[in-house]
């Protein structure tokens, strides 16, 4: 298998080597001589994040930091590397085209990050039993399946703590009863309605954004944050954000203002609004910069690659695998069965009410 691109270069005390970071240990992990560096993991203390004045003046922010950027020529991931040199396949996509290029535009650093708790050896785990239980799978499948082992990314989200304020109008109803008997009453009200928000979370890669297959694995436990710390990247791949703050805070408050009309019509008991009307005030936003842990691994059935995901927090896992049709076949030949069975039914009653007739 090809080297993987890391994000730092942490070497063993004892021999050299490179560390990488151990979701069992939760420590830094030699694989030659077995010696483990503890790393003092943090928790996010409240409050930590970026401003939207800072969000605007990112080009200028004092945590703004500067990395080299390896880039899949195929389907278009970003990733944030240390290394002189890459030679790795996109975890993404599968396709050898992942090449360092020049661009080291600055980026805000991270506020806070989600460390990997599942294991290599439990994805693994994970996988295997999946395939076991690929639904409508070719018979063969098990056999001819060529695995391409894990690779572990974090994957970047912008994730908004904001208090909300909506003075709001509208007219609310109330549905009762059901079929002709039903009706609505309505009222009319106003008022304010304060909401605070915590952990709305945006994705910030735009090649997942709208990527429906991504979703399967994408809840995680936003209180398990932990302080930012570059040595929990060590040994995995960090996808760099191609959302900016800004763009995904106003994804956010789209979300947000859903949210707000849900909390107004239960207040007003409503089950149907109409001439609803509140623009939100926001106070005391903060935008945190999160890393997220995910397995990547794909595998090779007929010369074609099936890609998975397993969510590197709670072991979620999301793929594609090939499909067998014969089971069609056999349906469809239950079907006719089942539809024979019963026309001949209905022909035969036909015959004896026609019997019955004549015979009357």
């Amino acid at each position: 298998m090809s080297e993987q691109i890391t994000t730092t270069d942490k070497k063993c005390p004892s021999c050299g080597a490179t560390l990488k970071y151990n979701p069992a240990t939760r420590g830094l992990s030699c694989e030659f001589c077995g010696r483990n560096v503890e790393v003092h993991q943090q928790i996010q203390p409240p409050g930590v994040g970026y401003s939207l004045e800072e969000l605007n003046n990112a080009a200028g922010a004092q945590y703004l930091q500067k990395s080299k950027v390896a880039v899949c020529g195929t389907c278009g991931g970003k990733f944030v590397i240390h290394a002189t040199g890459i030679s790795s396949l996109c975890p993404y996509c599968g396709s050898n085209s992942l090449n360092e290029t020049d661009d080291q535009t600055g980026m805000l650093e991270p506020t806070g990050i989600l460390p990997f708790v599942v294991t290599r050896e439990q994805g693994e785990k994970i996988f295997f039993d999946w395939i076991a239980k690929a639904r409508f799978a070719p018979a063969d499948f098990k056999t001819k399946t060529t695995y391409c082992g894990l690779t572990g990314v974090y994957v970047p989200y912008w994730v908004f703590d904001a208090n909300t304020y909506s003075s709001y109008y509208g007219k609310f109803g109330r549905t009762y009863g059901s079929g002709d008997d039903q009706y609505t009453k309505w009222h009319k009200s106003s008022g304010v309605y304060e909401l605070r928000i915590k952990d709305n979370t945006i994705i910030a890669s735009q090649r997942l954004a709208g990527d429906r297959f991504w979703k399967g694995i994408s809840k995680f436990n936003m209180n398990l944050l932990k302080k930012y710390d570059p040595d929990l990247l060590t040994g995995f791949m960090a996808e760099r954000y191609t959302i900016d703050g800004n763009a995904a805070w106003l994804t956010s408050q789209d979300q947000i203002k859903g949210m707000i009309k849900r909390g107004i019509m239960d207040r007003e008991v409503a089950d149907c609004v109409a001439d609803l009307k509140f623009e939100p005030e926001y106070a005391n936003v903060r935008a945190k910069y999160v890393l997220a842990p995910v397995w990547v691994t794909s595998f090779q059935y007929n010369n074609q690659i099936y890609r998975v995901l397993i969510n590197g927090q709670n072991g979620d896992i999301t793929g594609t695998s090939p499909k067998s049709f014969r089971w069609l076949g056999k349906v469809f030949m239950i079907i006719g069965i089942v539809m024979g069975a019963i026309f001949a039914t209905e022909i035969l009653m036909m015959i004896i009410r026609s019997l019955m007739t004549i015979g009357k």
